[in-house]
């Protein structure tokens, strides 16, 4: 029976292990949910599950906001809204008050 090359998971069916999953895996539970998550990072549940799957990995700029997100722990919505990862998103986002100035 050949052995399969070093970096490859011998249990396709299983998640191997990496600090992308397990990072990713930990925000989630933080976030309360794969959703949530998604929202959080202006991205989708289908490249969560992608990534949480083991099939890639997020791009670093996702990544590093997953460790902001471990890293904080104990979330409020405050401490959440105060996270880079979300100025950054502010800040590039059209303001959602645009249409109801006087």
């Amino acid at each position: 029976m050949a052995t399969p090359p070093q970096n490859q998971n011998p249990h396709p069916r299983r998640r191997q292990s990496t600090v992308y999953t397990r990072t990713l895996v930990r925000a989630i539970e933080i976030a309360g949910s794969p959703e949530e998550l998604a929202a959080f990072l202006a991205s989708t549940p289908a490249e969560i599950g992608t990534w949480a799957s083991g099939a890639s990995n997020p791009p670093m700029p996702i990544f590093l906001a997953l460790v902001d997100v471990v890293a904080a722990n104990a979330l409020t919505p405050t401490a959440l809204e105060n996270l880079p990862a979300a100025r950054a998103r502010r800040s590039t986002a059209a303001p959602r008050h645009a249409l109801t100035s006087s």
